[in-house]
């Protein structure tokens, strides 16, 4: 059996909504080198374009953080 290992890269971002209920968006994001400042600008751009809904349909109130998050997963073929 041959084994492979894919590491995959995702954005984490938590935002709060109109009914104060915590909403988690993961993004796959294969950019390298992306910095907090550039994380912390696409969460308050998705809040104040009202890019995006929470559950319901609740408006996103506000930006709460964002994590870049690296997975390791082997694959077995």
């Amino acid at each position: 059996m041959a084994t492979s290992t894919v590491l995959k890269k995702e954005l984490h971002l938590v935002f709060t909504d109109a009914t104060k209920q915590e909403v988690e968006i993961v993004v796959t994001f294969p950019k390298e080198g992306v910095t907090k400042t550039e994380i912390d600008t696409v969460g308050q751009l998705m809040v104040e374009k009202d890019v995006i809904r929470g559950r319901k349909d609740h408006p996103l109130t506000s930006f709460q953080h964002g994590t870049l998050v690296t997975t390791e997963s082997t694959i077995v073929e």
